[in-house]
């Protein structure tokens, strides 16, 4: 598939990556790329994170960017879970 241009936010650390990524890359790969990028580390565990796109959160992050919706220019948040947005119960 074709290269499209996503910026990736981190709006609650006003951090701000954009990329050229294919649009079959999947939401989860985006996710851990981004977190790398502008956290510029590789210790962060991207399960601590969600998505969004278009102010909803994505709960399948294996759909790819194509899938989800998201185009050219589009805009993928990634989001810390914390004590208004809990991370699923993996009992």
């Amino acid at each position: 598939m074709s290269a499209i241009t996503v910026r990736l936010i981190m709006p609650d650390r006003w951090l701000e990556h954009v990329a050229e990524l294919s649009a079959d890359t999947t939401v989860a790969d985006a996710k851990a790329f981004g977190i790398r990028e502008m956290l510029q580390r590789s210790s962060d565990d991207p399960a601590d994170f969600y998505t969004e796109f278009a102010e909803r959160r994505i709960r399948d992050e294996t759909r790819t960017l194509a899938d989800v919706g998201i185009g050219a220019r589009g805009v993928l948040s990634i989001r810390a879970y914390d004590l208004g947005h809990y991370a699923p119960f993996r009992g």
